[in-house]
């Protein structure tokens, strides 16, 4: 069996940053009065709204839905791309409010603001963050359009890794919301499915290779009582990949520059797995001060693939509170830690 370790619409953190060595020396997802707390003690600086922005989202995780929306704002205040990016949280938090008024008024305002200033590779993350916002609010028709005009606006940018992979999850969106709508497919639609269907293949059949049981599968038996899995991917936890990526770098190329990125790889992974003949497929989610624990424990070398790949099995047999069964329940939460369903996040469109 083969342990992969592959990856919010946000763009990249610096590995070099002041608020990167903040989350590295957390080594772990921090509450959001500690964000709250970096952010105050750093005023002006250029990761200052990024530190509210995840302030936000952790009070959204931990329930806070009034004070998100203050959090979020503080950053709405600071204007510039992530200003814009914290608008569409805003927005999100309006609609989770019951306040709509509210939000479609923010909606117009932040369309505008976007259409009327030379394009960025930031701004789309914005549309795409949008297209999630409303998806998620069941307003379907809103959603296409913002993903329309992100498409649109991705064609006046220069193609280059970051905006290729956003263009997909754009494209990847569109067949979404088409198929809510009840819209035909277009021609463009049916060879972007017919690619992920063929890149999906492809991967199941390099599983096979690697796997050593006819099925594409191999039992690992499990102590303790536990139940035996056949398929198995670790994934780091959301705070911790600007401090993997930071210590080791090489891992860019496989893990990709965001955590957008990363959560798409590893669904494709996961649903190769099924694909490939697996029956009983676990996520377990690893922190770096869990792993470094680990390694210092075992005696090996954290760098190296295989250590990560016996620190997945480890976490899915030891560590079972940081394991679920993929894919989870398509109404509970989604295993990225977005704050968003199963369904409106990594498990659109392919896992309907």
């Amino acid at each position: 069996m083969n342990t992969h370790q592959h990856p919010e619409a946000s763009p990249s953190r610096s590995a070099v940053s002041p608020y990167a060595a903040f989350l590295s020396a957390r080594g772990e997802a921090a509450p959001a009065s500690a964000y709250e707390q970096w952010a105050a003690e750093h005023p002006g600086g250029t990761d200052e709204a990024l530190a509210w922005l995840d302030a936000g989202w952790a009070r959204v995780q931990e329930g806070d839905d009034e004070r998100a929306l203050r959090v979020f704002r503080r950053a709405v205040e600071l204007g510039g791309a992530r200003g814009r990016e914290a608008q569409a949280a805003v927005v999100r938090q309006l609609y989770a409010l019951k306040r709509p008024e509210e939000a479609e008024q923010l909606t117009g305002r932040l369309a505008d603001e976007l259409a009327t200033q030379p394009t960025g590779v930031d701004d789309l993350h914005v549309y795409d963050a949008m297209v999630e916002v409303l998806s998620e609010s069941d307003r379907p028709e809103q959603a296409l359009g913002w993903c329309l005009a992100g498409l649109e606006a991705a064609t006046r940018l220069p193609e280059d890794e970051q905006v290729s992979a956003l263009r997909r999850g754009l494209q990847v969106s569109r067949i979404s919301l088409n198929e809510t709508l009840g819209l035909e497919p277009d021609a463009e639609d049916q060879a972007l499915e017919a690619e992920l269907s063929e890149e999906l293949r492809a991967f199941g059949s390099t599983l096979n290779q690697l796997l050593d049981h006819e099925s594409g599968t191999r039992k690992l038996d499990v102590p303790d009582g536990g139940e035996a899995f056949d398929g198995l991917v670790l994934r780091w936890a959301r705070a911790d990949f600007p401090s993997v990526r930071a210590r080791w770098p090489e891992t860019t190329a496989l893990y990709g520059d965001d955590y957008d990125f990363y959560a798409a790889r590893i669904q494709r992974e996961a649903r190769a797995y099924a694909e490939a003949g697996a029956t009983r497929v676990l996520l377990t989610t690893g922190t770096l001060t869990d792993y470094l624990a680990y390694a210092e424990r075992t005696g090996v070398d954290p760098a190296l693939p295989a250590t990560r790949q016996a620190y997945g099995e480890w976490k899915a047999v030891r560590a079972r509170q940081d394991t679920i069964v993929w894919p989870p329940a398509r109404n509970g939460p989604c295993w990225c830690d977005s704050g968003r369903k199963y369904k409106k996040c990594c498990g659109t469109p392919a896992d309907k």
